[in-house]
């Protein structure tokens, strides 16, 4: 029996970047994956190199891991479209048949009308269905939503393309006699394109065409127009003018940018269409409070009235837009008996009402864009100021403003406008802890302040003391902060109301939809279409694409009702399935970073696939929080989580973020010894030491390593040991015991090669080139730096490649060859960088700045000090940078400079005594030989 080959996918760029086979669409994953595939089909059938990509992915700043995040991509899109995406050497080609892709049909369509002579209006109209054929396949902006310069660049292309396209089709239809339908065509075009010549001639032509029918028809028609407007008179009464705006707080405070922006976008002159704006936001936020503020500083713009109306879009009854109608039909004079039955009749009366005068609608809190397309106006003399928790992504709005919380001093401000600024001036500390804990809101703070205003015995410190601990006790009734979240709530249904409850129950700022679905045991696809609904409510916000937050009150109130439905037993299975998710994204970092280490075979097994970290420094914090929340539910859980910690030991390294690891390694490492698990308290305790080795606790560190060694040899954890001795070695090398150090390292090499751990034993030959050189075995030192680069080229590792090239950047400049030394060590930076390792572009200058030193170029040294000295501040890395101070004030003093070399030796003596490091009595030695020259 023979298998048959799948369908080959048609893909789409031409509009948001989409792919099928047959009738089902494949998901491409997010907007950054699918920016790549666009690239790959822009250049079908080509090789695309992996530098190439990174740079059209990120220009010219790239992330961290950005080699590992397009391998990943790659991987992902193979498994999706199939044998297609090949790859070869450093570069990748999707091979795509003309038929297969929507932009070879344009091109193809597009070549075979301009093939046509065009000699006669037969050919002329094959022409021009051939064009519009061509038109048709657009499905709005090429390469939709798509990041990335390259997407951009390649946007602007394809619409330039698309644009001389329908220019070539609009000159046909001219030629053919159809300029009565383009006139609004192209005043559009000639909007959205000003300085387009072409489209400027082609816009006067059907101009000055439609100018000669014209004048035709009103000589014509010039007698009967005249003896109408005899018969009608001029007695018309008089409409009313609606003023229906309601009461605005007398203490509205902030949001001056909100209003400036409505202000100008709602201003009715020089208009020529309806303009919309929207006003978005969660509950309690301030939407109608700005939106009628607004419109009541436009009324004397709109001097034919103002049209206001409740929506009531989360209530559980929504107006009805054939009621809202009845009531803006009578406040514009419309009797009832003379109001039409059928709710499209009465909008086309509404039309008529409105055309020509100047009258501004307030829709507040609608529901969605069905609701509001009734209420809408036909003449472009009137604007719309809509309101809603939702986000109505399909409203025609001229201007989205989307409301935050009030900051700080805003905040401030306001519940000083209800309490009074004497109250506030007198407990400021109490008055800034109840901003806080108000979260920004707006109507938590008008609730509080109401409270304090009705109680003028009161202090702001009773205030908070009553609000300390879990919700936010307000008045009650449907004015409370909780009635109000609750009516968003009770929009869900049962899945989407699960998902809200459940993904506030890990400490974490955000979530994305796989960890969403992870928690709530769902398919991604499901959770994302949940999280999708939850954020056009205003139930979440969505500050970045595929990442969602709670707003502070909002997430107290999801983890209350979480409270009421969901017991400890499944809260608990809950964090145990993000701590499985967590730990597969883990595993699949490492692998990309560290590829063949065995360590990927040996962590716990997951239920859950994962995709690889992107960006590390936001996902470690949210990774520590879970950790020790899992493990206060369910302390046997510590070796998926000691081993999840673990994993992550790259990302550390991208993020640099060992301080914050050290203490939940601890309360880890405790929870471990308590439940006697061996292996656990060797993994964590390697990631305690490694945090204390990176921030120069080295006598600390080595404390913590020698018990997780024995821990990890009691465990038979030999792969883990390996890593452990280099650790142990680095720590003792940075306490200057070389001897120490050579025989851990000895020892790591050892271990390594016996239990098949070649990535840990090249890192520990590398690692150990400082040392062989300081104990002056230089021919060891450059032997161990040569096979460290092989052995680190023939796996592909970057990271270890960079690092064996800072290497041989240090046994050249111990061999005096100075000017291969920076070679080699700049080479190993921008590795480093591109491969995402900050904390190689920190050694690598500072020994470049030592190489310039022992070349006799202080200048130089002190120029790539400065910045060394700036890449340890971004990094935090207090060792290094205290060991950068004595190189930095050792070069401006052999450059002459004393004053800044002594304020820097001085720097670095204080901080290199408060590490108790051994450079210290160098740097004390520098300064005093500084000293004593100063002295006459």
């Amino acid at each position: 029996m023979t298998g048959t080959r799948p369908e080959p996918p048609y893909f789409s760029l031409l509009g948001p970047v989409q792919a099928h086979r047959g009738d089902c669409p494949l998901p491409l994953g997010p907007p950054q994956q699918r920016a790549l595939l666009a690239m790959l089909l822009c250049r079908r059938d080509a090789l695309v190199g992996l530098d190439e990509l990174i740079d059209g992915l990120w220009g010219a700043e790239p992330p961290r891991a950005a080699v590992g995040t397009v391998r990943s991509y790659v991987y992902r899109l193979r498994r999706i479209l199939g044998a297609g995406l090949t790859t070869h050497g450093r570069g990748y080609s999707l091979q795509v048949g003309p038929d297969h892709l929507d932009l070879a049909r344009f091109e193809d369509l597009a070549g075979r009308a301009r093939a046509h002579t065009a000699a006669d209006d037969d050919e002329a109209e094959a022409a021009r269905a051939l064009l519009a054929r061509a038109l048709d396949l657009w499905r709005g902006p090429a390469l939709a939503g798509l990041p990335g310069p390259q997407a951009r660049i390649q946007r602007e292309r394809l619409t330039e393309l698309r644009l001389s396209v329908l220019m070539e089709r609009i000159e046909l239809d001219i030629r053919l006699g159809r300029h009565t339908r383009l006139a609004a065509e192209l005043d559009g075009l000639c909007q959205e394109h000003p300085l387009n010549d072409r489209l400027r001639t082609l816009r006067d032509t059907v101009r000055e065409q439609d100018r000669r029918e014209r004048d035709g028809r009103e000589q014509n028609g010039r007698e009967q127009g005249g003896r109408k407007r005899d018969q009608l008179g001029n007695g018309a009464p008089a409409l009313p003018v609606p003023a229906q705006l309601p009461y605005v707080p007398g203490d509205f405070t902030g949001r001056a940018e909100e209003l400036r922006i409505l202000l100008d976008t709602l201003d009715p002159a020089a208009r020529e269409t309806v303009v919309v704006s929207a006003v978005g936001g969660i509950g309690g936020v301030g939407k109608t409070t700005l939106a009628v503020h607004a419109a009541q500083l436009l009324r004397e713009r709109f001097p034919d009235g103002q049209l206001y109306a409740n929506l009531r879009g989360v209530r559980a009854d929504p107006a009805e837009a054939g009621a809202v109608l009845a009531g803006f039909l009578r406040a514009l004079g419309v009797a009832d008996p003379a109001l039409p039955e059928e709710p499209q009749e009465r909008a086309a009366l509404y039309r008529t009402r409105l055309a020509g005068r100047r009258i501004l609608l307030v829709l507040d809190d609608a529901r969605d864009t069905a609701q509001i397309e009734p209420l809408l106006p036909g003449s472009p003399t009137c604007a719309v100021l809509v309101t809603s928790r939702n986000t109505l992504p399909e409203l025609p709005a001229a201007r989205r403003v989307r409301l935050d919380v009030l900051g700080a001093a805003e905040a401030l401000a306001l519940l000083g406008r209800i309490v009074g600024d004497e109250r506030i001036a007198a407990e400021p500390a109490e008055a800034a802890a109840l901003v806080e804990r108000c979260g920004g809101l707006p109507l938590a703070l008008r609730i509080a302040g109401s409270r304090l205003a009705t109680r003028p015995a009161w202090r702001l410190a009773d205030l908070l003391r009553l609000l300390d601990g879990p919700g936010f006790p307000d008045c009650g009734g449907e004015a409370s902060v909780e009635a109000c979240f609750r009516l968003g709530y009770d929009l869900l249904d049962a899945a989407q109301a699960r998902l809200f409850r459940i993904i506030a129950i890990p400490r974490t700022s955000t979530v994305d939809p796989a960890a969403a679905a992870a928690l709530a045991g769902l398919d991604r696809a499901e959770a994302e279409r949940h999280l999708e609904r939850l954020t056009v409510l205003g139930l979440l916000e969505s500050p970045a694409p595929l990442s969602y937050r709670f707003h502070d009150l909002l997430k107290e109130f999801a983890a209350a009702r979480s409270a009421e439905r969901e017991g400890p037993r499944e809260r608990t299975a809950a964090l145990l399935r993000l701590a499985d998710h967590v730990l597969a994204r883990a595993r699949s970092t490492y692998a990309v970073e560290r590829p063949g280490h065995p360590l990927v075979g040996l962590l716990t097994p997951t239920v859950a696939d994962g995709a690889p970290v992107e960006d590390a420094a936001p996902y470690v914090e949210g990774v520590l929080a879970v950790a020790l929340q899992t493990l206060e539910a369910r302390p046997s859980a510590v070796g998926l989580i000691a081993d999840t910690l673990l994993a992550l030991d790259p990302a550390f390294d991208g993020s640099f973020l060992w301080a914050a690891l050290v203490t939940p390694a601890r309360r880890v490492l405790r929870i471990a010894e308590e439940q006697r698990d061996v292996r656990a308290a060797g993994r964590i305790g390697y990631m305690l030491g490694s945090a204390l080795t990176r921030l120069g606790r080295f006598d600390e560190a080595d404390a913590v390593l020698r018990d997780a060694e024995g821990a990890a040899r009691a465990g038979a954890d030999e792969v883990v040991r390996t890593d452990i001795l280099t650790c142990r070695a680095a720590a003792r090398q940075g306490c200057a015991d070389w001897r120490a150090a050579d025989a851990l390292y000895r020892e790591a090499i050892a271990v390594g090669t016996a239990c098949g751990n070649t990535w840990g034993t090249t890192t520990a030959r590398s690692n150990s080139v400082s040392t062989l050189l300081r104990l002056r075995r230089f021919d060891e030192a450059a032997e161990a730096a040569r096979l460290s680069l092989t052995a680190a080229r023939g796996i592909g590792d970057r990271y270890g490649e960079a690092h064996a090239l800072y290497s041989l950047g240090i046994v050249a400049r111990h061999s005096g060859r100075v000017a291969q030394a920076v070679a080699r060590h700049r080479e190993s930076a921008r590795l480093g960088a591109r491969g995402g390792y900050p904390a190689l572009e920190v050694m690598n200058l500072i020994s470049e700045t030592a190489a310039h030193l022992a070349g006799g170029h202080p200048r130089e040294a002190a120029e790539c000090g400065e910045r060394a000295l700036a890449a340890t501040h971004r990094l935090g890395w207090r060792a290094a940078r205290a060991r950068t101070l004595r190189l930095l004030g050792t070069a401006l003093a052999a450059s002459g400079d004393h004053d800044r070399a002594r304020a820097r030796l001085t720097e670095a003596v204080e901080q290199l005594e408060a590490l108790g490091l051994p450079e210290a009595a160098t740097a004390s030695a520098a300064l005093a030989s500084l000293d004593t020259t100063a002295t006459p």
